[in-house]
Formats: C-alpha cells, structure tokens, sequence
C-alpha cells in the first residue's frame, strides 16, 4: 500500500508527520545525465507502517516541505545512499543528516562491500523483490502502476534490515565505527577538492619496493578484517591504501593521516607507523 504525493499542500501535511517518527526508510528515482547533472523525480519514504511516494516531478519546485530529511532528530535509512544524497541535494540544495546506509553496514557487519538491495532482502529476510522497472524513465509522467509498486518496494524492507544491523553494530562494538564512517563518505560528497591523485612520488621508490610496501600494507588490514569480522574493501581498500602511501611519501605520514576516517586512523596508527617509519615526518 502506497499513497502519491503530488501538491505542496499534502508534502507540507506528511513532513509534519514523518518529523514525529525516530527513523524512516527512505529511497529516489532520479535521471542522471552527467556527474553534475542529475534530476530527482521521487522520493519514497516508509514508517514501517506507510509507504508515501513523493512525486518531485509534479510538485515542481522545492519549498522546504521536507524538513524531516534535515532533522537530526529522524534517522533516514537509505541502501547506498551516495547517490541519493546527491539527488536530494539537487532538489533541495540542502544536506541530509542522519543518514543510516544498509549497504554500508552490511560491509561493517562482514558481509558485501557493493551488495544490492534486492540481493541483501533475499540474503537477510528471504523475500524476492522484482527489479523489472529498474531502468524506467522517472521523469516522464504519468508514471505507470508498476512503476510505482516498484518505487515503493525499494522502501518495504529498510526499517527491518535498519533494526537487524543496528542492533548487531551495537553488540560488535562497531556502530560507532560505521557512524565515524558514514559521516566521513557524505562529507566528501561535497568536497570540490582536486582529483589529483599522487601517481608520482618526491621519494625515489621502485615499483618493486612501491609494491613490497603495498604487499606488507594488505597483509595489515586482511589481518584486522578478519579478526575484526569487517569487510576488507570497508577497512581499507586497496585504492586508498595506494593512495595513502603517496600521499605519504609526497606529503609525509601524518598529512596522509587526515586522507582517513578517525575510526580508520586510531585502528591503524601504531601498525601504519612502523610500515611508513622510513617516509614519516
């Protein structure tokens, strides 16, 4: 069961609604046409009870009418949620706060990096999701029927994944972790920093001693995944450990240190430190 949302008039009604409830499911629909240029067409929020499919399309124009996505005070839970932020933002030139990601949580939890939402409802809570709109126009309007029961299938099942993993984070000691995490990811999002990745070194380094320092870093951070029981990709991937290093060896150890989350930075520091001890500060 699913309710449209299509007037100011009852967007403004339903944020006063959804400002009363602790944590929300929430998904979009949105056409991307460039790194920059992206149009949201819905929003889908679910309390557990409700689905409500914002249609972004036909109310036009943003009028601050949700302000439950803002609140510190409601946490919206998304399944990879990058891409929704940045399509949130593109409509409401605002950023979310609270945000819990399954996805992200999942990896935290030992499980897939880069697992889909119908693959983690199937995995965790055995149901099936039809994925057959996947690639449907979303801003063409009127939207059809199954269309919409799909857009509204995004949203069933994130409370009970949220209400699982949140629960498990708590007992592995890893929420604040992931929080740490998550908070670090969104803040990039809206970094206009360079992309300018160190592919040349100030040391003079081999590729054979580049890569014997690579090989000692991975063998660090599989060691802590599986001790930890922390997906090695969330713990440190292979790209940012490349990274790390130069910028380690371009800008010294403790600039490459701010390149990291806090969580990452106190879990590696001693280990880290003895790796780099030659290229430190």
């Amino acid at each position: 069961m699913f309710h449209v949302i299509d007037s100011n008039t009852d967007l403004e009604s339903l944020d006063k609604e959804l400002l009363q409830c602790s944590h929300l499911g929430v998904d979009t629909e949105f056409r991307r046409t460039g790194k920059e240029k992206i149009e949201l067409a819905l929003i889908q929020v679910n309390n557990s009870e409700e689905t409500f499919i914002i249609d972004c399309v036909l109310i036009g124009g943003y009028s601050n009418n949700c302000k439950f996505l803002f609140s510190e005070d409601v946490i919206k839970i998304f399944h990879s949620s990058r891409e929704d932020i940045e399509a949130i933002y593109s409509w409401t030139e605002s950023k979310l706060e609270n945000v819990f990601d399954t996805q992200l949580a999942n990896a935290f939890l030992g499980g897939s990096f880069s697992i889909g939402y119908q693959d983690i409802v199937y995995e965790k809570l055995e149901v099936l999701i039809d994925k057959v709109e996947t690639r449907s126009n979303w801003l063409k309007r009127p939207l059809r029927e199954s269309q919409l029961e799909y857009a509204a299938s995004d949203v069933q099942f994130l409370i009970e994944l949220f209400l699982h993993q949140s629960k498990e984070l708590d007992e592995s000691n890893k929420y604040d972790w992931f929080k740490n995490e998550l908070d670090f990811n969104s803040k990039k999002i809206f970094l206009n920093e360079e992309k300018d990745v160190l592919i040349r070194s100030n040391q003079n380094l081999s590729r054979t001693e580049e890569k014997k320092i690579l090989d000692n870093f991975n063998k660090i951070v599989l060691t802590t995944s599986k001790k930890l029981e922390i997906n090695s990709t969330v713990i440190f991937s292979k790209r940012n450990q490349r990274d790390f290093l130069r910028k380690t060896l371009n800008e010294g150890f403790k600039a490459a240190l701010q390149i990291i989350p806090n969580w990452r930075r106190t879990l590696f520091y001693e280990e880290l430190h003895q790796l780099f001890k030659d290229y430190s500060d």
